[in-house]
C-alpha cells in the first residue's frame, strides 16, 4: 500500500471519527436541552427569564471543550451545536406550539436552536484563535470562557431580533436579555463551564483513545447507543410534558 493510499486511509478515519464525535455530542446536548425545556425552563419563564442563552453555555461549553481537548478541531464545534439544534425539530414535532392572535408564534423552536449555533460560532471562534493557549493554561480557560459567555449572549440577541425576528416572548427589549441578568450569568457559567469541561476531558481523554484505537468496533457501536438513546429518551421526556 503506498504513502497516498495509507493517507487516504487516515484521513478518511479521521473524518469518521469526527462526524461520530458531532452527533454524539451533539445528541447529549440535546438530550439535555430537552431535559431543561420540560423540568427547568417554566420556573425561568415565571420569572421573565430566557434559560436558553443560559442552557447553551453550562451544556454547550462544557461538551464543546471535551471536544476540543480530544479532537483539535475548533470547527467541528460548529457542527456540535448544529446537531443539538436539530434536536428542536423534536420539540416542533411533539410540542404543542403558542399561538398568539391567530399566528402560531415559533419562538420557543426557533430561538433556543439559534441560541446553541450562535454560541458554538462565538465558541469556535476563540477556540480556533487561543486552541494552544487554552490547552496550557487555566487562567486563559476562565479569562476565555468568561468573555464567550457574555458574547455569545449578544450574539444570540443580535440574531433572534435582528436577522430571524424571533424576540423571545418573555423579553421586550435587547437590552433587557443581555442586562442585567442574563449576561452576567453566560459571563460566570461560561468561566465554569469551559474549564469544567477540560478538567473532565483530560480526565477521560487516554481512555476514549485506547477504546478508540484498540476496539474501534465498540467504540462506534457505543457512539451509536449514545446516539439512539439520546434520540429516544428525549422523545420520550418531551412527549411528557405534553
Amino acid at each position: 500500500m503506498t504513502t497516498i493510499e495509507n493517507s487516504l486511509i487516515t484521513g478518511r478515519k479521521s473524518a469518521g471519527n469526527i462526524l461520530v464525535g458531532m452527533l454524539v455530542i451533539g445528541s447529549i446536548w440535546g438530550l439535555l436541552d430537552a431535559v431543561t425545556v420540560i423540568y427547568i425552563s417554566p420556573m425561568f419563564h415565571i420569572r421573565k427569564l430566557c434559560i436558553c442563552p443560559i442552557t447553551v453555555v453550562i451544556y454547550g461549553f462544557t461538551l464543546m471543550s471535551i471536544a476540543l481537548v480530544k479532537y483539535r478541531k475548533p470547527l467541528m464545534m460548529i457542527g456540535i451545536g448544529v446537531i443539538a439544534a436539530l434536536f428542536k425539530l423534536l420539540d416542533f414535532a411533539i410540542l404543542p406550539l403558542p399561538v398568539i392572535d391567530g399566528y402560531i408564534i415559533y419562538q420557543p423552536v426557533v430561538n433556543p436552536a439559534l441560541a446553541a449555533i450562535t454560541a458554538s460560532i462565538v465558541y469556535a471562534v476563540f477556540a480556533g484563535a487561543l486552541l494552544n493557549k487554552l490547552e496550557n493554561n487555566v487562567l486563559m480557560r476562565i479569562i476565555t470562557g468568561t468573555v464567550a459567555g457574555f458574547l455569545s449572549v449578544v450574539a444570540f440577541v443580535y440574531t433572534a431580533f435582528y436577522i430571524t425576528q424571533t424576540p423571545p416572548l418573555i423579553i421586550k427589549t435587547p437590552l433587557q436579555l443581555i442586562y442585567s441578568f442574563h449576561g452576567l450569568a453566560t459571563a460566570l457559567f461560561g468561566a465554569i463551564f469551559l474549564p469544567l469541561g477540560y478538567w473532565i476531558a483530560i480526565k477521560l481523554n487516554q481512555r476514549t483513545i485506547l477504546l478508540q484505537t484498540k476496539k474501534p468496533v465498540l467504540y462506534y457501536f457505543g457512539s451509536g447507543i449514545i446516539l439512539v438513546f439520546s434520540i429516544i429518551v428525549s422523545t420520550i421526556i418531551l412527549m411528557s410534558g405534553t
